[in-house]
């Protein structure tokens, strides 16, 4: 049976080893840029929500079942400028 801290270093260089290996076969490793098509879709019914002003971005978030967050991020991505539309009052319900 292996010590439990030799077994850490085994995993650790082999999955350096596969690391390695996937490069050499010219795989993509990591996470993919950009937005997938939700995203996208989001991105783009949050822009529009977010210019026609009628709703607070809490609301905005909330309806895409997103964090406030993210929304500014896609905003943002989109070239949107933030923070020159006026403040909507929150309204709850």
């Amino acid at each position: 049976m292996i010590a439990p801290a030799n077994r850490r270093e085994v995993i650790r260089e082999r999955t350096l080893a596969g690391l390695a290996s996937a490069r050499r076969r010219g795989q993509l490793l990591g996470r993919r840029k950009g937005l997938s098509k939700a995203g996208e879709q989001k991105a783009r019914l949050g822009e529009s929500l977010y210019k026609e002003a009628k709703y607070p971005v809490e609301q905005i978030a909330r309806e895409l079942h997103i964090s406030k967050t993210t929304l500014y991020k896609y905003l943002r991505l989109r070239g949107v400028e933030i923070g020159t539309l006026i403040e909507i009052p929150i309204v709850t319900t």
